[in-house]
């Protein structure tokens, strides 16, 4: 009985030692850890300086855990644990014990802290802590919000499907990044990253953007990166997204890292540059400028490193940019081409650090004298994409509609404007092809780009006029043929966010409706031509040209028939899912619909018998593909001899008649993909030696009624008409004082140099052998310089663009750009007009 009692004594002070001996649980502090929130980028969140100050990356996050153990025994070290990885030991030094340790992988992790003895181990309860990166890895897959019009699509990976996201979109508009439909995208542009250095195109924004550019390069070089709105970059809180006061990383870039983490393969691209943005580009021809910006993208991407790659979006290399007086067409294009090698070379640099693929793309204007400007042959081999901005072609910035995102050329095209062969209006010669879609592409093509490096754009958005009225049309079916009065004008509400400009789901809900038929005094229209569709309102001439459902799925079609890379999109806050819906379903509908030709059976004749006519079907056109052959026919009843009945040229042959007959014909032509079309042509022949009734011909002057010192000036007279086809001649007078060159139809000379505004009047005399008409023009040649008597000159109503000169109330006024009735003495420091000083 003793020895057992003995025995349990022992046991029990056995049991007491041990339990004495154990370290106390130790208790984390997570006031004292900072909520348990760390970050390898330190970012000022409550100021506003320069991008260095305010953006501090370091390969390691410095952790600090602080933990207790008021009670009990402490341990002699410490263990903390992520994820039951042991990521840093250390001695514990009473009872309370901070642990600081630098850590480099971001995540979200369970961690524990453990205090032991020689006796043994106790541990925490496991908490979340946050280990922030720029990568995103310590977030939580982002929850979407996305308008439910937003259809789901199986998207091929090998084909872009991309959009803008700007920067600016949270405000107004209020669209974030989970209103984004990112499963149906491969890139996202992420709009705009400036560079530091010469910004004055930043001022024509108005508001705080210049000085906000200012501010981001505060202690910054010239050329570097910087972000222009660290709010909306990465201050601002979303509480959709779960962001508080202590959060890391804050803002669209948070969102974006969050959408990276629901969407890995999603391709995330800064876009550098843009239309207010470009003016650094032109200091590139200077290699140490080139060096030090691709040094700061190379930094900018190892510290934002949720971005895939860079976007260049310089517009546009040799000039015709925001800034008019910035460009050179011989040296900006080499420059370009050596900033995109630079680029891939620092990019691959950058692969071999990390081990991860980035992307070089750039966004270029498709007109022909953008693309003139640089060899993109000799700079694609570097480049992932370009992305043609195949939109914007027409726009209120003037008072002549037509498609501002066409495929084709248009209905409302004068002949030879389409491939650039033909005349305008006031007889100048185009200057190159008009501004299409396909054009644009050729142009790249025949340079020598690969098909699967170009991505055609689309528009979310429209642009249009107002004051297009009936009595402006010229062709009372087509609006496009009229003038306007001014830009398009609306509210917020309706999509409008700038005068001349219409959000798509704006102009849905309030111009084409549920039907896409027109609402609101609206008609829709399409021309099939051009694969673009407009709205109209006849009433108020309002007139907008956009991209809808039926114009984005041919571009589809057309991306798939030239095997180009796919579609992208400016700018995704403007869409209500329709276009984006039509960019799948186009790149999904595979080769276009065939496109119908358009017959020309020439115009109608009139000859004597006997006689030989020629018909000519040779300006039959096929859009798509090519004309395979050319039929005439005669009606049942009419059959002349003719031959060559199958070509484009027929052969007729008509006898000597008694009295006047007309003979009908008409051409079938068709395509090589078997679609055809019709055209009449009519041949009247007239008795031989009969008197027919001449009238006199008509006379027309085309040219501008206004020219400046030094212009080239050209009249022309080729449109004057005689409606019996006789043969005109043309004699002009002009002001002897004037070296006028007389061509036939046309004169030319140059405006002369001179101390007040002078009118010179022409006049031609145009001759059908017997009758005459008479047409004079009077031109105005302005002053040089000389302000005569401080009149005021300045018209509200007239256009000017930059470097024209007026007077207003007493002083001399520059415009810096294009502008139309903006009173010089109310636009401020940051206006479009220059104050030169008092007017004598």
């Amino acid at each position: 009985m003793n020895r057992i009692v003995l025995g349990v004594s022992t046991l029990a002070l056995a049991l007491s030692q041990s339990v004495a001996a154990a370290p106390a649980k130790p208790s984390i502090d997570v006031w004292g850890s900072n909520n348990l929130q760390f970050s390898k980028i330190q970012l000022a969140m409550e100021t506003t300086t320069g991008y260095d100050q305010m953006v501090q990356y370091s390969d390691l996050a410095q952790i600090n855990i602080t933990f207790n153990q008021w009670s009990g025994t402490t341990g002699d070290t410490y263990n903390i644990y992520f994820d039951g990885a042991k990521v840093a030991s250390g001695a514990i030094n009473g009872s309370q014990t901070t642990a600081s340790f630098g850590y480099g992988q971001g995540g979200l992790y369970q961690m524990e802290v453990e205090a032991c003895d020689a006796t043994g181990c106790s541990r925490s309860t496991a908490m979340e802590l946050v280990v922030a990166d720029t990568d995103g890895a310590h977030l939580k897959p982002l929850t979407m919000n996305v308008d439910p019009n937003n259809k789901s699509y199986n998207s091929d990976p090998n084909t872009v499907v991309g959009t803008y996201f700007v920067e600016w979109g949270i405000y107004g508009r209020g669209y974030t990044v989970d209103n984004i439909p990112a499963d149906n995208l491969t890139h996202i542009l992420y709009g705009f990253i400036p560079i530091c250095g010469p910004n004055e195109s930043v001022k024509s924004v108005g508001g705080n953007s210049f000085n906000a550019l200012q501010t981001a390069c505060r202690g910054m070089q010239d050329f570097e990166v910087v972000i222009h709105d660290p709010w909306a970059a990465y201050q601002k809180g979303f509480t959709q997204a779960g962001h508080d006061y202590n959060t890391p990383i804050k803002g669209n870039y948070a969102m974006l890292m969050a959408l990276k983490q629901r969407n890995p393969d999603l391709k995330i691209i800064p876009s550098i540059g843009g239309w207010t943005l470009s003016d650094p580009f032109y200091s590139f021809t200077d290699k140490a400028n080139r060096d030090i910006f691709v040094a700061s993208v190379k930094r900018f991407l190892k510290t934002w490193k949720f971005y895939d790659g860079v976007d260049i979006d310089w517009e546009f290399p040799g000039g015709d940019g925001a800034a008019p007086d910035l460009g050179d067409p011989v040296k900006d294009g080499p420059a370009y081409v050596a900033l995109m090698r630079e680029l891939r070379t620092m990019l691959d640099e950058l692969e071999a650090d990390t081990g991860r693929v980035y992307e070089l793309t750039s966004a270029i204007g498709v007109g022909f004298d953008k693309i003139e400007d640089v060899n993109y042959a000799e700079a694609i081999p570097y480049m992932d994409y370009i992305f043609a901005m195949t939109y914007d072609f027409y726009g209120g910035w003037n008072n002549v509609p037509g498609h501002q995102t066409a495929l084709y050329c248009g209905n409302f095209m004068h002949p030879g404007q389409c491939d650039g062969t033909g005349v305008d209006a006031e007889g100048i010669p185009y200057k190159g092809p008009a501004y299409t879609a396909d054009n644009g592409i050729q142009l790249l093509l025949a340079q020598g780009v690969p098909a699967n490096k170009l991505v055609l754009g689309t528009a979310m958005y429209g642009r249009g006029w107002t004051g297009v009225t009936p009595d402006t049309l010229t062709d009372p079916s087509d609006p496009m043929t009229g003038t306007a009065t001014g830009k398009l004008s609306g509210t917020t509400a309706q999509g409008v966010w700038e005068d001349g400009v219409i959000d798509y789901k704006g102009l849905k809900s309030y111009m084409l409706g549920a039907n896409s038929t027109g609402i609101n005094g609206f008609e829709y229209g399409y021309d099939a031509m051009a694969e673009a569709p407009y709205v109209w309102n006849p009433t108020t001439g309002d007139l907008i040209t956009f991209d809808d459902d039926r114009s984005v799925k041919a571009k589809g079609a057309y991306v798939r028939s030239l095997g180009l890379a796919g579609l992208f999109s400016w700018e995704i806050d403007a869409d209500n899912g329709d276009i984006l819906n039509a960019m799948h379903e186009g790149l999904a509908g595979g080769v276009p619909a065939n496109r119908v030709p358009t017959a020309n059976a020439g115009s109608n004749q009139t000859v004597e018998g006997p006689a030989s006519v020629v018909l000519d079907g040779s300006l039959s056109r096929d859009s798509d593909g090519s004309i395979v052959s050319h039929v005439w026919t005669q009606p049942v009843g009419q059959s002349l001899p003719v031959s060559g009945e199958n070509t484009a040229q027929l052969n007729v042959s008509v006898a000597e008649v008694a009295q006047s007959v007309t003979y009908h014909f008409m051409l079938t032509v068709t395509d090589n993909e078997g679609a055809t079309d019709s055209a009449n042509v009519q041949v009247t022949v007239n008795p031989k030696n009969s008197t027919p009734v001449n009238t006199p011909p008509s006379a027309v002057i085309t040219g501008v009624a206004t020219a400046n010192a030094g212009d080239n000036v050209s009249l022309d007279a080729s449109g004057s008409s005689d409606a019996e086809n006789d043969p005109l001649s043309f004699t002009w007078q002009a002001p002897t004082e004037l070296n006028v060159t007389v061509n036939g139809s046309a004169i030319n000379f140059v405006a002369p140099s001179l101390t007040t505004d002078t009118d010179y009047t022409f006049t031609v005399v145009v001759s059908d052998g017997e009758l005459t008409a008479t047409q004079s023009h009077t031109l105005t040649v302005k002053a040089e310089g000389v302000v005569v008597g401080c009149h005021d000159t300045w018209d509200p109503a007239m256009v000017y663009n930059g470097g024209d000169s007026v007077v207003y109330q007493g002083l001399n006024y520059q415009a810096k750009w294009w502008t139309q009735g903006e009173d010089p003495t109310q636009s401020g420091e940051w206006g479009v007009w220059k104050d030169l000083g008092a007017c004598n």
